[in-house]
């Protein structure tokens, strides 16, 4: 899948996400993972949530999904819908409301590998089709604000 350059900082800060939901998945399916070890991959989870994916979901909320959903396309507002599903469920799972448990540990590896892939082979793939280059411009600027 070629990337439009426009959407790769977005695309950039999910190869750091799916290392760590790899790591949360294995982690909470082998029984041989001590809990001190659960511990500091949640640690790093967390993280990586405040440092990275609750601006990475503003953005997409913000820019993303708001000039997908302007183009009303019912196909198009299922899947800014299911982004917003999956984003809330993500930040329920890294709250401090949350518990620290195993279980949780793998929905939260489970549904973050799942959610960017969704994003990468399906919404960014719709973006880069229907929206026009003044609004992907757009996007990389609030992308190259947040990193900078």
């Amino acid at each position: 899948m070629k990337r439009a350059a426009a959407l790769k900082a977005l695309s950039m800060d999910h190869h750091h996400g799916l290392v760590l939901a790899r790591k949360a998945k294995m982690a909470a399916s082998c029984e041989k993972t001590q809990n001190s070890e659960k511990q500091q991959i949640w640690t790093e989870l967390l993280a990586h949530g405040k440092n990275v994916l609750m601006s990475h979901f503003v953005i997409e909320e913000s820019y993303l999904a708001a000039a997908l959903k302007a183009l009303n396309d019912p196909n198009v507002d299922q899947l800014v819908d299911q982004l917003y599903a999956e984003h809330e469920t993500l930040r329920q799972l890294l709250s401090p409301n949350t518990v620290r448990d195993t279980a949780n540990l793998k929905m939260l590896g489970e549904l973050l590998e799942q959610h960017i892939r969704f994003e990468e082979r399906e919404l960014f793939e719709i973006a880069q089709m229907k929206l026009d280059d003044q609004t992907l411009q757009t996007i990389a600027a609030a992308c190259s604000t947040k990193h900078h």
